[in-house]
């Protein structure tokens, strides 16, 4: 499943709370040459305009934190409640 089709399944509400927690992981992760630099380009443009709630700026986050901290990932999609996306996210 493609990342952008995991955003559209988060509710709206959710969103805006769901990318600062995200945006923490990023920001802590020990490993942040694993994002490419047109990803981290991507994530701080839409951070910049306040835009990381939206479905591009959530899908290029999700994308960029999946790959530097899957187990952070997963469990904060625990703490949403979104069991689907946390299931298709889990490292192999």
């Amino acid at each position: 499943m493609e990342y952008r089709e995991l955003v559209k399944s988060i509710p709206l509400t959710l969103r805006e709370t769901l990318s600062e927690k995200l945006m923490d992981i990023m920001l802590e992760a020990k490993d942040g040459s694993k994002v490419s630099s047109s990803l981290a380009k991507m994530i701080l443009f839409y951070w910049q305009r306040d835009q990381l709630a939206s479905e591009a700026g959530l899908t290029n986050l999700l994308k960029a934190v999946a790959g530097l901290d899957p187990i952070k990932t997963a469990t904060v999609m625990d703490d949403f409640g979104l069991k689907e996306i946390k299931l298709v996210l889990r490292p192999i």
